[in-house]
Order: structure tokens, then C-alpha cells, then sequence
């Protein structure tokens, strides 16, 4: 499950252990938050990447203007700019929230166009 979280990008650089899955983004978790914020930036969310804040309008003609909207999240997941928790559950229901930002950074591999650290 993916989550917006309460905390800012600054709170998620304190050291976490990853107590539940691997130390790293998954690729179906990538996959997940690429088109759940890719389908609120085309429905007119405002878009946190630099690049795109210069248009006010969000009407889908001015989507269409800046771009794709899986390029945009693409940036935004890039610059770890989405304030994301990924919820892991185990089978026995324990479960463990773990900040977006935090497992890009321990992401070593590539996901599609992605390229962390």
C-alpha cells in the first residue's frame, strides 16, 4: 500500500532500518507510485517538480502543454520530492511504513529510466 505521508523531506534523511522486504524499492512498488501519481497530475494535483512550477493552470489542456504526465512523476520520484510512505505487511498482519525517500536511497539498481544515488 502506498500512503502520503505527514513529514517533510527532511524528516525522511534520519537512519531507518528496514525491518520488513528488501532494502530497496521494488519494482512493482516503483511501478505503483509512478501511476498513482502520474493519474493525480493528469486529474490536475499540483505538480511539486521545479521545472513544471512556472504554470499556475492545471486544467487538462495545461497538462497536455507541460508534458506527459509519467514524465513529470518520473522527475518528481526522481527528485524524491514526494512525501510517500510504502506500507509492507506481513502475512500475520504486522506491517512497517518505510518513507519513499529512504528506499530510493538505498536503491542501487535501475528501474526503467529511473537512475537513483
Amino acid at each position: 500500500m502506498i500512503f502520503w505521508a505527514g513529514y517533510s523531506v527532511t524528516e525522511a534523511n534520519v537512519d531507518y532500518k528496514i525491518e520488513i522486504g528488501p532494502q530497496m524499492l521494488t519494482r512493482f512498488e516503483y511501478a505503483r507510485i509512478l501511476g498513482a501519481r502520474a493519474l493525480q497530475i493528469s486529474m490536475g494535483a499540483p505538480v511539486l517538480a521545479e521545472a513544471q512550477e512556472t504554470k499556475q493552470q492545471r486544467t487538462p489542456e495545461a497538462v497536455q502543454e507541460q508534458g506527459d504526465p509519467l514524465l513529470i512523476a518520473e522527475q518528481e520520484i526522481k527528485k524524491r520530492l514526494l512525501p510517500i510512505l510504502v506500507r509492507r505487511t506481513l502475512p500475520d498482519g504486522r506491517y512497517q511504513d518505510i518513507p519513499l525517500s529512504h528506499l530510493l536511497k538505498q536503491s542501487g539498481r535501475k528501474h526503467g529510466r529511473i537512475i537513483t544515488n
